[in-house]
């Protein structure tokens, strides 16, 4: 696991887009929600927050796509790499943890959107499980709870 002063980097398949965290990442978490799937191509997608201010893309710029009308997702627009997830309004963004240079430095903490995880995939984990709807800050973007921006 990363220090909490060891500063995270990582970047896209093809090169292209490289970037730095400046904070450490939290709420790392699987999310399976049918949005990721899609997104991803994968059954479900691994996340962490940071504040917006403590991502640096030190190489290109993502190519960013409103995917609904409350959230936003970063990708590089040459080789197609998922890099980040924010909600419009929030001041927290979330970075693929596949894009990390080292996935193996942070670890999962929960499970989000379960009720879209598919039947075969089996985790032992331990982990908690949730449906989206009990994510706050899925809600709250949502303009069903408190409209305040909250960390992803």
């Amino acid at each position: 696991m990363a220090e909490a002063s060891e500063h995270l980097t990582g970047g896209c398949l093809c090169g292209a887009i490289r970037y730095a965290c400046t904070e450490r990442l939290c709420d790392v978490h699987y999310c399976h929600c049918r949005l990721c799937q899609k997104a991803f191509g994968n059954v479900f997608a691994v996340f962490g927050s940071l504040p917006r201010t403590a991502l640096r893309f030190t190489c290109g710029m993502p190519q960013f796509h409103q995917s609904t009308p409350y959230a936003e997702r970063g990708f590089c627009r040459d080789c197609g790499t998922p890099l980040t997830f924010a909600y419009l309004r929030s001041d927290w963004i979330a970075v693929a943890i596949g894009s990390l240079d080292r996935p193996d430095a942070v670890r999962p903490e929960v499970h989000w959107g379960i009720e879209s995880q598919v039947p075969w995939l089996t985790l032992h984990d331990g982990l908690p499980r949730k449906p989206i709807e009990a994510d706050p800050d899925y809600m709250a973007m949502r303009g069903t709870g408190d409209e305040g921006a909250l960390p992803t």
